[in-house]
């Protein structure tokens, strides 16, 4: 079965060349002809020609048939080494390819590290500068509050400062004016205890000379009420003195005498001194009005 095609394919081609051949030796006689007029033709040489084409056609055959078969041969090892060159190449294809491919795979993987690499970098710079910019922000912000804390703590001082000083202005202030009220108390007690004193001393001078006045107001009353009285006879008036109670109208009119006492004396000499009180209507007036009593006490002693 397997020699069937191969068979028929060489028949095919010792046919061909058997047609070649003899398309050849037809042509070739066809040239040697003579001209019409002259040819003959020669069956034996024709049988002959024959004989020899067919041997010769027989090794030429065979000539043939070694050629396909060496044409074969080094066919089939060209197509074995072209197979192989080809499996060889295909190999080193598939190697090179593979080469190729694991180099892709390492430059994948190497720009994937470096990738990863420079990804990871990034981040940690990122990260590095989000963390530095978080310190210097949070630096900042404490700088801030320590800087607000400052001026608040200052703020606070300073307000302590000027409520203490507003204390003390107040306190000093309050101790002026407690000073000063005190000094004003002083002073005016001094002016009321000098205008108390000025007053009394008007007073005791004023009560003075009142009293200047009522006594001789009373001497000038004494003095009259003496001169009106009269001795009583044989009566012995020698060292008497009696208190005399006289009740006066306005203009020194005597409404009534009253003798209160008397150290001696009878009962004539006291009538005596009544009479005398009466004579003596009406009464001096005193210098001054306010001095005026509607009862006015005197001591009366006989001249």
């Amino acid at each position: 079965m397997a020699k069937g095609p191969l068979f028929l394919t060489r028949s095919a081609f010792i046919a061909v060349i058997v047609h070649v051949v003899v398309f050849a030796l037809f042509i070739i006689g066809f040239q040697m002809k003579p001209k019409s007029s002259q040819a003959v033709v020669d069956p034996i040489n024709i049988v002959k020609a024959k004989v020899i084409d067919g041997a010769e056609i027989e090794q030429e055959k065979k000539k043939i048939r070694d050629e396909q078969q060496t044409r074969e041969r080094k066919k089939r090892e060209e197509k074995q080494r072209k197979q192989r060159e080809a499996e060889e190449e295909k190999k080193q294809q598939q190697e090179a390819e593979k080469l190729k491919e694991e180099k892709r795979q390492a430059e994948v993987t190497k720009a994937k590290e470096e990738k990863r690499v420079a990804e990871d970098k990034a981040k940690k710079e990122s990260e590095a500068r989000e963390k530095a910019e978080l310190a210097t922000k949070k630096a900042e912000e404490d700088k801030k509050k320590a800087e607000q804390e400052q001026i608040k703590a200052e703020e606070t001082v300073k307000k302590l400062a000027q409520k203490l000083k507003k204390q003390e202005e107040e306190k000093r202030r309050a101790e002026q004016v407690a000073e000063q009220k005190r000094l004003d108390a002083i002073l005016e007690q001094e002016d009321a205890d000098m205008r108390a004193e000025q007053e009394r001393q008007q007073q005791r001078k004023k009560q003075q000379v009142l009293n200047t006045l009522l006594s001789q107001y009373q001497n000038a009353i004494q003095l009259k009420v003496q001169n009106s009285w009269r001795k009583p006879p044989g009566e012995d008036v020698s060292g008497l003195v009696c208190t005399v109670l006289v009740t006066q109208a306005v203009g020194g009119y005597v409404k009534d005498v009253l003798i209160e006492n008397c150290n001696g004396g009878s009962v004539q000499f006291r009538k005596s001194v009544e009479e005398a009180v009466r004579k003596a209507d009406p009464l001096p007036a005193p210098s001054d009005d306010k001095l005026f009593d509607r009862q006015v006490r005197i001591s009366f002693k006989p001249n």
